[in-house]
């Protein structure tokens, strides 16, 4: 039997609760990184299931608060996921250009796909200048785990930039393209990573 990974589809039900409908610029929050589900019943894998979370979400992005409000049909499973959503990851919503606490609620299709495990290191810059200033330092040769600990603002930095084995499905949208088009040895060039700028390289595995 294959190992199967479940992947989240997101799609928003209701804007932010703390938005003041006067503000005339807002954006809201986008899913930057989602961890693991727990493992999901076969009955539920048989037919495929979704269910709807309210999430609070910090003005840094951190997650505050997640619940589950209808259930997958499995209240044990619903416990054991609402864990699992404190540990996505978001860009935080903006109001006007700021960073701002938001309310949230959303429906979650599952899906099942077979993981891709690589070993990645990054680099997170608060700029995009300065997530170029990288680039171009790679592109002449310095080594990556240098150019980490020269400009990474991530904890990461402190490990060369290394931050281990990761699947990449946990990864959204153009993130998780992005990564899945690296071969060892290769840098992406920088990119909007929620409200930063980011340089993913896969390293070799031998």
């Amino acid at each position: 039997m294959k190992s199967f990974l479940h992947i989240i589809l997101m799609i928003l039900l209701t804007g932010c609760g703390l938005f003041k409908s006067s503000e005339p610029q807002k954006m809201e929050p986008k899913l930057l990184k989602q961890s693991a589900l727990p493992q999901i019943p076969s009955r539920l894998q048989k037919q495929g299931f979704e269910f709807y979370c309210e999430m609070l979400i910090s003005e840094n992005g951190v997650m505050e608060r997640a619940s589950i409000i209808k259930s997958s049909g499995d209240k044990d499973w619903d416990s054991l996921a609402a864990i699992s959503l404190m540990k996505w990851k978001f860009s935080p919503a903006l109001s006007d250009n700021k960073p701002i606490r938001t309310f949230i609620k959303r429906k979650v299709n599952v899906e099942f796909v077979e993981p891709n495990s690589i070993l990645l290191a990054e680099i997170i810059c608060n700029t995009e200048s300065d997530a170029f200033s990288a680039f171009f330092d790679l592109k002449n040769g310095l080594d990556f785990g240098k150019a980490a600990e020269k400009y990474s603002i991530s904890d990461s930095k402190n490990n060369s930039g290394i931050i281990g084995k990761v699947d990449i499905q946990h990864y959204t949208g153009r993130t998780r393209h992005l990564l899945s088009r690296l071969k060892e040895n290769e840098f992406t060039e920088p990119f909007a990573y929620g409200k930063y700028f980011a340089i993913f390289k896969r390293l070799n595995e031998d």
